[in-house]
């Protein structure tokens, strides 16, 4: 059985995403293809480690 402090791991690396997300968002940033493969694979790494 996982304990409860492991569900705080996705939570956190959703941050650097929602951090990406709200730079393009309101500060007008502009990342690069790569940058978004990138944030792409922090996104699909914090949910499988969810799930």
């Amino acid at each position: 059985m996982p304990s409860p402090a492991s569900g705080v791991a996705p939570i956190d690396k959703m941050s650097v995403v929602l951090v990406a997300l709200f730079a393009v968002l309101f500060l007008g940033g502009r990342p690069l293809i790569h940058n978004w493969i990138g944030i792409g694979l922090i996104a699909l790494g914090a949910v499988l480690v969810a799930v």
